[in-house]
């Protein structure tokens, strides 16, 4: 009986496995889709499902690499990129890391991005079967 279970236990392990598998690669094959200029809305909101924050990082690196806006609905070529790491505020006298501010084209597609990021599970991908998807939700210009 015991040989029974670890067989099935076994079994169960290599299902999980491919699954982890075939997730990656859906999760890959979408973050390669969302590198392109013209991202359609609805094609995005759906699928942002099965990516998590990790995946929604590299689509902001590799557009920022390709020198488009980081936020994968705006088309926007980035001209000059800030060289500098820091932003020096005389109103509030503080110093900014602008870091990750400077792979968008304006500080509305640096918030809308990190509100997208914000409402991603972070749950394992293979594991999403089992929980309810969210209703994504993107941030409007007046909102920004």
């Amino acid at each position: 009986m015991s040989e029974k279970r670890n067989h099935l236990s076994q079994e169960q392990l290599l299902k999980a496995v491919q699954s982890k598998r075939e997730c990656n690669a859906k999760a890959q094959t979408i973050v390669e889709s969302l590198l392109e200029r013209n991202i359609d809305r609805e094609y995005f909101i759906a699928m942002l499902k099965d990516i998590n924050q990790s995946h929604y990082d590299d689509i902001v690196d590799e557009r920022h690499i390709l020198m488009l806006c980081g936020y994968p609905l705006c088309a926007t070529q980035l001209e000059s990129i800030p060289s500098k790491k820091y932003s020096i505020s005389t109103t509030t006298n503080k110093v900014y890391d602008i870091t990750d501010r400077k792979k968008f084209c304006s500080t509305h597609c640096f918030k809308a991005s990190e509100f997208i990021k914000s409402q991603l599970l972070v749950s394992p991908l293979w594991l999403r079967k089992y929980e309810p998807t969210p209703q994504f939700k993107l941030l409007h210009k007046s909102a920004g």
